[in-house]
């Protein structure tokens, strides 16, 4: 009997958790206040694109 007593418990627990991970997730989408992941130069320009070879001379 107790053993579904602490079941319930845990069920709850994570059932309270879950409402509060989806609420974040509802208010996350429009805020302007929440960090990008991605900022600065990573984004904006960047290196120029340069072909490489491929390494190994192999020929005939």
């Amino acid at each position: 009997m107790a053993d579904q007593n602490s079941n319930e418990d845990l069920k709850a627990k994570m059932r309270e958790a879950l409402d509060k991970k989806k609420a974040n997730e509802r208010g996350g989408a429009g805020s302007g206040s929440a960090q990008e992941k991605v900022h600065g130069s990573e984004v904006v320009g960047g290196a120029p694109k340069m072909h490489r070879r491929k390494a190994g001379g192999g020929g005939s």
